[in-house]
């Protein structure tokens, strides 16, 4: 019971220190957060009924858990079927960096130096701040490259250092992403175990009735 009590604070720790991307609040993450849930329905709503729908129920509260391009909660954008409109393409896309609609923070005009990293950074293959590293055009082309003929000995070019260059980048950000996963299913399992570990209260089995014999 004491070990659960201490696993509980910490979890209460880290939520306290938590900044919610939807309100802006302390306290918990954008997933599970309140404001945005209760605007939800709204956004679905204003889906349904179209352009004049959706200025109506806009709202400076960035929202997560919705598609950015019609507002419906049932799926991503991913998955959306609506026809892209050229002229506004994410209607319902909020930016946690100024509260705007219709964009998100890589596109933000307030943040154009810092794209997809707010607290800095950069791709770590192109040094660009428009993308992660995973969505580099960069490792598009060292793949379709791994099919090709390089020059070898006085034919060997910049092209091919460059390839071989953003290859070992590459791989070290493959192993980088391997090692977090690694580290994160450890500390769930960790958790886990911490919690099975509590004990539970122990029941009195009923001594077993003697078998009497009649002669």
């Amino acid at each position: 019971e004491a070990s659960e009590q201490r696993r509980l604070q910490r979890i209460g720790e880290r939520q306290a220190n938590t900044t919610c991307f939807a309100c802006r609040e302390k306290g918990h993450a954008a997933k599970d957060c309140p404001t945005a849930k209760e605007l939800i329905k709204g956004y679905d709503d204003a889906a349904l009924e179209g352009e004049e729908g959706q200025h109506q129920k806009k709202s400076a509260v960035p929202l997560t858990g919705i598609c950015y391009r019609c507002g419906s909660s049932k799926h991503s954008l991913s998955r959306c079927r609506k026809p892209e409109n050229s002229a506004d393409p994410l209607p319902f896309a909020s930016c946690f960096v100024c509260s705007g609609k219709g964009h998100l923070a890589s596109k933000c005009p307030q943040n154009k130096s810092k794209g997809v990293y707010p607290n800095g950074g950069s791709c770590k293959l192109c040094g660009e701040t428009s993308h992660l590293a995973r969505d580099c055009e960069l490792r598009k082309q060292e793949k379709l490259q791994t099919t090709v003929i390089l020059g070898t000995g006085d034919a060997v070019g910049a092209d091919e250092d460059d390839f071989h260059s953003i290859k070992r980048t590459t791989a070290q950000i493959d192993q980088e992403e391997k090692t977090a996963l690694k580290l994160s299913k450890k500390l769930a399992k960790k958790t886990a175990t911490s919690a099975a570990d509590v004990k539970q209260p122990s029941v009195l089995k009923a001594p077993a009735a003697k078998k009497v014999v009649v002669f």
